[in-house]
């Protein structure tokens, strides 16, 4: 297993996360703050966005602690035990959607 196959699956758990998270109604509510006028905020939009946004910010939460445990280990380069720690963080945040 190569780092490309981690990351394609880090990007599964985080649009898996987009749809499950206890966090989508809330975006979903305050979809008058991030959607743009020119957009017409019918039901399938504001899904679709919020599960965007949900996911995209599930992905950027996990990369930090592989950030973190690079930098601390002193790598200059990403390898594959730092995108299993981004792998694990995404599942961890992915967990309380799931059970």
């Amino acid at each position: 297993m190569n780092p490309q196959t981690v990351f394609i699956a880090i990007l599964g758990v985080t649009l898996l996360n987009g749809f499950v998270s206890p966090i989508v109604p809330l975006v979903f509510i305050m979809s008058p703050i991030w959607l743009p006028e020119f957009v017409p905020p019918t039901r399938i939009v504001l899904l679709y966005g919020t599960s965007l946004i949900v996911s995209i910010s599930t992905l950027m939460l996990a990369a930090v602690p592989a950030g973190i445990f690079e930098r601390a280990t002193g790598r200059q380069d990403s390898d594959m035990t730092s995108m299993l720690v981004w792998l694990g963080a995404a599942i961890l945040l992915t967990l309380p959607g799931l059970l």
